[in-house]
């Protein structure tokens, strides 16, 4: 063959081998984006079904009360003589009650008007009493004879809320509907904690429930003509404008949508996934983080194109040794020589290659097993507010028994003795009996503010320990305080400083699970101008890096599904946040102890005074 064809044809098979080697790493590339993205979308799936179930437990857990409350003799007296004060009075301390025992938002009773004749809220300066809510969709609804259901914002106060209304039907007329709002603002609290970004939009396409703020009342698409009327006439939102939130660029990667440079989120590639809630008529809309995509396709690109430099540098080994030994046969020493050199060289570099390829590969293994745990965790996270839950919806269904008991034991003194039975009176007993039990639970739950007031260290522990008293009677170890007299107020807020102590003293309980002699004490002594509340227990303690990253979010030295390791770091922020310390400090000869140290406060009064 002549030597310009040989020419030719060699660069046609150098320039076959280039386009095959491009073609191999970017499909290894792709290959490995589509597996991840196929895997992160199973998981947002999942977690969009969680998120969507903690939303509806959230709003399901008050359905029942407004038909509980329209069932009350009181309320259905009221009715029938609205404008008599002495049972405007009784309606709206029973309201009261009713509200503060379920831990609901306000409940509050309608005549076929729409005005609101009495309400939970009546002696704040934004009751309800005196309001005109005709205008609303579930008074409608419920005036209809219908349950109704609405997500609006509040006209009167400005917070939105999910409405929930039932009528009072009377010898088989509607004469009026009992509503309650309930809050889900904690709910977004909690969205804002995590790395989704989650949106809750209505029918219409306005979202109305958004991890980030800065999306409320945006659209996700164009609002109609007719849809903005309506949602004016019902003054659903307080505005009449709802910019359109840029959905940015989409593209299908393993059968997964990901999204770049949307509104949502635009420095980052996010995944998205859509969960419709039928029940409501809302889309639940998630955006998860989509790096793991990118970092994946690099990783798998790089070692594509690492792995055929190391065949084209054996390949060209082999031409080279070939074509030397040709050329001159008579240096074959000279040759084998330089042949053994270059042949270490390429182990030495074959070695480090395989080096460089196994830690990517334990870095793709952590990266998996570090989704598992977030999963893991977002899943025990929604569980644990189900369990927080878990005593509103026990005290719900008993306020409301409590009321029919009481109702009963009006039939009885009226001589109706075919409606009620003489055992009523032990149900209210028993209703007191268990509401005692949750009350602790309720208030160590409820919402808490940020007011620095003087506390009572020993209420606070004593609380505290009531909360507990379960799981120190499931330990088996001994609790015992140690009290300075001297130090008995600090400027903390009661709920927050219990809180702290559930968290410290729960956390020595599980230390000392299970071991012979166990003990916990707490301590509380005075200092200059502080007061130091500290928790000892005689567990196994913790040294050396453990103790180092003891504050570390997700940090936990419990086994797997007993704990989130959250309970320090939340411990540390809501100190820091009144301006205290919390320091770990190993004890002598075994076990752990935690230092808060606060700022003393002279009492109440002194506080006022300064105040």
């Amino acid at each position: 063959m002549p030597f310009p064809l040989v020419r030719a044809a060699r660069a046609l098979l150098f320039a076959a081998l280039a386009a095959a080697s491009l073609f191999v790493v970017v499909e290894a590339g792709e290959v490995a984006e589509s597996r991840v993205a196929e895997s992160l979308a199973g998981d947002a799936r999942q977690r969009a079904e969680i998120y969507a179930q903690s939303l509806e437990g959230a709003i399901e857990r008050f359905g029942f009360l407004p038909a509980a409350a329209a069932l009350d003799l009181r309320v259905r007296q009221l009715l029938s003589a609205p404008d008599d004060p002495a049972q405007v009075a009784t309606v709206n301390a029973y309201l009261q009650r009713l509200s503060r025992e379920a831990g609901a938002g306000v409940v509050y009773l309608l005549i076929p008007s729409g005005l609101t004749i009495a309400a939970s809220n009546w002696n704040t300066a934004q009751t309800y009493v005196g309001q005109d809510f005709s205008y609303r969709p579930y008074f409608t609804e419920a005036l209809a004879g219908r349950t109704g259901r609405f997500y609006a914002v509040g006209t009167l106060t400005g917070i939105p809320g999910y409405f929930i209304s039932a009528p009072v039907v009377i010898d088989g007329a509607v004469r009026g509907v009992v509503a309650t709002k309930v809050d889900l603002d904690p709910m977004e609290a909690v969205w804002r904690e995590g790395t989704d970004r989650v949106l809750v939009a209505d029918a219409n396409g306005v979202v109305f429930l958004a991890s980030d703020p800065a999306l409320k009342l945006r659209a996700t698409k164009p609002v109609a003509t007719t849809a903005r009327q309506e949602m004016e006439r019902t003054r659903q939102y307080g505005r009449a404008d709802y910019p359109q939130i840029d959905p940015g660029r989409t593209e299908t990667v393993g059968g997964a949508p990901l999204v770049s440079g949307s509104e949502v989120a635009p420095q980052t590639r996010v995944l998205f996934e859509e969960k419709p809630l039928p029940a409501y008529g809302w889309t639940l809309l998630l955006f998860a983080d989509a790096a793991p995509v990118a970092i994946a396709g690099r990783s798998a690109r790089l070692g594509a194109a690492l792995g055929l430099i190391v065949l084209g540098l054996i390949g060209l080994y082999g031409r080279q040794h070939r074509r030397r030994v040709r050329e001159n046969r008579a240096a074959q020493r000279e040759l084998e020589a330089k042949v053994a050199a270059r042949t270490a060289d390429l182990s030495t570099a074959n070695l480090k290659l395989a080096g460089e390829i196994e830690e990517r590969a334990r870095a793709e293994g952590d990266l998996r097993e570090t989704q598992g745990e977030l999963i893991q965790a977002a899943k025990m996270a929604t569980l644990g507010q189900m369990a927080a839950g878990i005593t509103h919806e026990l005290n719900q269904p008993l306020a409301a028994l409590r009321g029919l008991a009481e109702n009963a034991g009006a039939f009885l003194r009226q001589g109706r003795e075919e409606e009620a039975a003489a055992n009523l009176t032990r149900i209210v007993s028993l209703v007191d009996r268990l509401g005692k039990i949750t009350g602790q639970l309720r208030s160590f739950s409820r919402r808490s503010g940020t007011e620095r007031v003087a506390v009572d260290v020993a209420a606070a522990i004593a609380e505290s320990l009531a909360i507990l008293s379960p799981r120190i009677r499931a330990s088996g170890a001994r609790v015992t305080t140690d009290l300075d007299p001297a130090a008995q107020w600090v400027v903390f807020e009661p709920i927050r400083l219990s809180q702290v102590l559930v968290n410290l003293v729960g956390n020595a309980l599980d230390a000392v699970k299970g071991r012979p002699g166990a003990q916990v004490v707490i301590r509380a002594w005075a200092g200059e101008g502080q007061v130091v509340l500290s928790v000892e227990d005689n567990g196994p303690g913790l040294e050396g890096a453990a103790l180092a990253r003891i504050f570390d979010p997700f940090f936990t030295t419990k086994p797997a599904g007993e704990g989130l390791g959250l309970g320090l770091p939340i411990s540390l922020a809501i100190a820091r946040e009144f301006g205290a310390t919390l320091q770990p400090r190993p004890m002598p000869g075994g076990g752990l102890a935690f230092d808060l140290a606060l700022e003393a406060a002279a009492g109440p009064e002194r506080m006022r005074h300064v105040s």
